[in-house]
């Protein structure tokens, strides 16, 4: 295990406590309703709702809430394990954790569009439908189950080409 974000090395006490807050169940849970409840404020946001209305802007609140705190939960998984080069169980060398990489970025950007006023960013808001992805990372059973779905999406690609020949074939006679 190597150094973290290039100064905190593998005993220093900021890393061991990040480590143990990260790796805590309570931790783990909480993130998790986060998610839920993220995903959940996510439904109620239509696009023919009134950007002035007490309900989108109540909606924001609790989206840069949210957003911080998967901002925190980023960070302090970046002190815990070291950005990318601090060894094979780095932030962003699992995969799982890119995904959330992506998805909270996105959100700060997005966030920081709407202060700014730059429409190109404010597209980035579509990414946080992302989020409900988030589960899936920490749920090992489901992690289990898209992964095999993803590793059988080629073979199901082929059946899908021979039925579709057969169905072609029988269209013809």
């Amino acid at each position: 295990m190597g150094t973290s974000t290039c100064c905190l090395g593998p005993r220093n006490r900021l890393r061991l406590l990040c480590q143990a807050l990260v790796e805590n169940k309570w931790f783990k849970t909480t993130i998790m309703l986060l998610i839920i409840i993220s995903t959940t404020t996510l439904a109620f946001e239509t696009p023919l709702d009134d950007p002035l209305s007490s309900k989108i802007q109540l909606l924001n609140k609790i989206d840069i809430f949210m957003t911080s705190a998967f901002a925190l939960e980023m960070v302090l998984k970046i002190i815990a394990y070291g950005f990318a080069f601090a060894g094979r169980d780095s932030y962003i060398r699992v995969p799982w954790n890119i995904l959330d990489f992506i998805i909270v970025t996105s959100a700060i950007l997005s966030i920081l569009a709407d202060d700014l006023n730059i429409s190109f960013f404010k597209s980035l808001r579509i990414l946080r439908i992302l989020r409900p992805l988030r589960i899936i990372a920490r749920n090992k059973g489901l992690k289990v189950a898209i992964t095999a779905l993803g590793a059988s999406l080629p073979n199901i690609f082929n059946l899908q080409l021979i039925v579709f020949f057969f169905v072609f074939l029988l269209a013809i006679l």
